[in-house]
């Protein structure tokens, strides 16, 4: 029998407070430029948040003007420019993966919060992005990976022990390949996460200082 939802659950909008992450300033959630009944409830519970700048994992900017023209709290941001397209695939990591990522950091970083991570379920790229930052700020693997089932489990209300099993281990295994093959653990995993966005991302020490002191605002 499925359970009934809340809108946090349906549109899987959430705020992100593991770790460091200051309460207020991180969010994550499926597109809300995209969906049937819910994007005006994404609409809602985005503008109560105060949400100023989304990092749309999703979408390519060129397309964002015209995609959010019937969504004034979104295309008021994008015509501020306050929103970035990434159109990012699902080879995470992968060398176009960590260019768009250091877009979407660089982009975050020079502008205002509350910020706002989104792909279009707000599941997979999302759900990594948001782990990484969650890692970044001192969230345990257990808080992690509680975070990136929450997803699921709105997604897929009667979800077994054994699917979010294996959803956890993806989001492992991809831990474990930013980490050079190596398993990630509460000793290892922010100095793993600090590698990747330095090395294979591209990040200066400045900006990646400046990402935590965004999210610890």
């Amino acid at each position: 029998m499925l359970k009934q939802m809340n809108p946090e659950q349906i549109t899987n909008f959430r705020e992100v407070k593991t770790g460091k992450i200051a309460a207020g300033v991180l969010y994550r959630s499926s597109n809300p430029l995209k969906g049937r009944d819910d994007i005006g409830i994404k609409g809602e519970l985005s503008q109560k948040a105060g949400v100023g700048c989304i990092i749309n994992l999703d979408d390519a900017s060129e397309n964002l003007e015209f995609l959010s023209q019937d969504i004034p709290w979104y295309y008021k941001l994008v015509k501020e420019k306050n929103v970035i397209g990434l159109n990012m695939n699902l080879h995470i990591p992968s060398a176009y993966f960590n260019k768009k990522l250091k877009d979407g950091i660089q982009f975050m970083i020079n502008r205002e919060g509350p910020y706002l991570i989104h792909c279009f379920a707000g599941v997979d790229r999302a759900g990594f992005v948001v782990a990484l930052l969650e890692a970044l700020m001192g969230a345990t693997i257990k808080e992690i990976c509680d975070d990136y089932l929450l997803s699921f489990q709105s997604e897929y209300t009667s979800s077994s022990n054994v699917f979010l099993e294996q959803k956890e281990r993806h989001l492992l295994n991809q831990f474990k390949k930013i980490n050079h093959g190596k398993t990630v653990n509460d000793e290892n995993i922010l100095s793993s996460v600090k590698d990747y966005l330095l090395h294979d991302v591209g990040l200066s020490n400045d900006e990646l200082e400046k990402l935590t002191d965004a999210l610890r605002l």
